[in-house]
């Protein structure tokens, strides 16, 4: 009988390792994320963006076909086709001064690397004659309708005193400079917060195994506080960059905290130590979560509004986890095979965190 309940475990833990393991341990988005800094200098209005390069490449012909690249290289052909990238930008991203559309130009471009990939970086440059006067609306059609509909464009904007944060998606796609309110920031940030933990499967692990190994609901409400006390601090310091810590750093380590509160429990760590754990690894996926929420001119205070509005979401993705899970957890922890079921799930969900690691820690 006990052979047969151990072969059971063993291949219930090997059937969610395999379900789950192709999916990507790297960047938590399941899309082509991008970002701009729009502001305005002595001739008019300056655009900075950031787009992910392969998808990029994808669209405009850079003879660019896969990964493997240096950034030389990869900057060398954003340099040499200019013209191919300003004529695909002419459509699909359009600046408007008081109604009349702005001809752009690209005055530079230069490749980095974040979030585990490579972002294209192109800064446009459109005339205003009048800046006093400069009533600007953009359209944002990038990605869109050409191969990622779930894209996302995370804007900063500075024209003096005119400032905000906005982000673009399929469903916004206009913005007016100056005139979104607080709650048209608002909301953006909050989709962006929910979307990002729903997404991210090392995020939801960890939080399975707080869940499975909490034996009472106010003992999930006192676990889940303290870890989000934690990662509220280092999303915010990170955000701001008060706190920088390289992700070939963060990632590894969520990875490893994945594992070790899979297991911590049958390791027989009094409640006390517990906390501590859970503390110190929410200030690790705190900064994890800040990597989602790149800000151009991220020291301004101003940007405290988007990175707590961004954690609302975080907030409301973590409760919706815990609302669908406990119910099942009381509910199969009636019967007696409940006992191999949380093993098993904590032992694939130690492997995940495992292999996540030496995936990151090698990359």
């Amino acid at each position: 009988m006990i052979g047969n309940k151990l072969k059971g475990i063993f291949f219930l833990i090997l059937g969610v390792y395999f379900f789950i393991s192709p999916l990507s341990a790297s960047a938590h988005t399941d899309n082509s994320e991008g970002y701009s800094s729009i502001s305005l200098d002595n001739h008019g209005l300056r655009y900075e963006l950031s787009l992910d390069y392969l998808e990029l490449a994808r669209i405009v012909d850079l003879g660019i076909t896969s990964g493997g690249y240096t950034s030389a290289e990869l900057s060398e052909a954003l340099e040499k086709n200019k013209s191919l990238l300003e004529e695909y930008f002419a459509e699909k991203l359009t600046v408007f001064n008081q109604g009349l559309k702005l001809d752009g130009t690209i005055i530079e471009t230069n490749v980095d690397r974040r979030l585990e990939r490579d972002y294209a970086n192109i800064t446009f440059h459109f005339p205003i004659e009048d800046k006093e006067s400069a009533a600007i609306q953009i359209t944002y059609d990038v990605f869109f309708l050409d191969n990622d509909p779930a894209h996302r464009n995370i804007v900063t904007y500075d024209l003096g005193e005119k400032t905000g944060k906005f982000v673009f998606t399929s469903g916004e796609r206009d913005l007016t400079l100056g005139k979104d309110s607080m709650l048209g920031q608002s909301v953006p940030f909050i989709k962006l917060g929910f979307h990002h933990i729903l997404i991210g499967l090392d995020h939801i692990l960890f939080i399975i195994a707080l869940v499975v190994t909490s034996q009472k609901l106010i003992d999930v409400i006192k676990i889940m506080t303290l870890f989000t006390l934690a990662h509220s601090v280092t999303l915010g310091l990170t955000a701001l960059e008060l706190v920088h810590i390289p992700s070939n750093i963060v990632e590894p380590l969520i990875a490893l905290s994945v594992a070790f509160v899979a297991i911590e429990r049958f390791l027989g760590l009094s409640d006390k130590y517990r906390f501590i754990v859970v503390f110190v690894f929410g200030l690790i996926h705190g900064i994890g979560f800040a990597g989602a929420l790149e800000l151009a001119n991220p020291t301004e205070w101003s940007s405290l509004w988007p990175i707590l509005t961004f954690n609302v979401g975080v907030e409301l993705g973590q409760t919706l986890i815990i609302l669908l899970l406990f119910p099942i957890l009381l509910f199969i922890r009636k019967f007696k095979w409940s006992s191999p079921i949380h093993i098993a799930v904590n032992t694939a969900i130690f492997l995940f965190g495992i292999t996540w690691y030496f995936q990151r820690f090698l990359s």
